[in-house]
């Protein structure tokens, strides 16, 4: 009976560890963005509020303030976003927020994404 609680107790311990917790997160965008698409990373694409895509991010960032999880990873391809000293790079499946400290981006944040999601943002 102790070998089956103890499994059981381990089984929902690292459930919980695994599971990790979520945070609320919210960013307040620049007036003016600069977004870099991976595939060309030496021309600046310039956004402002009368753009559709800075719209469509922030209403997505306002929509999604919660489920943020912790990341120290790095994330290869999409779209980069530089907005003040925070980075959000958006990519098919995941939306990752930066802290960008010494020039250099600092992955703070990610939450998963369905392949529709910031479409807008996503093909430019």
């Amino acid at each position: 009976m102790k070998k089956v609680f103890y499994r059981v107790s381990i089984v929902i311990l690292s459930m919980i560890v695994l599971s990790g917790c979520s945070e609320s997160v919210t960013i307040q965008l620049e007036p003016d963005l600069t977004l870099f698409v991976s595939t060309d990373k030496e021309t600046p694409i310039h956004l402002n509020a009368k753009d559709e895509a800075y719209a469509t991010l922030a209403n997505w960032l306002n929509e999604n303030k919660d489920n943020w999880y912790s990341t120290s990873g790095k994330y290869p391809g999409g779209v980069y976003i530089v907005s003040g000293s925070d980075g959000i790079q958006i990519t098919q499946r995941r939306v990752i927020l930066y802290t960008i400290t010494n020039g250099k981006p600092v992955a703070k944040y990610v939450q998963e994404i369905d392949q529709t999601e910031l479409k807008v943002l996503k093909d430019i």
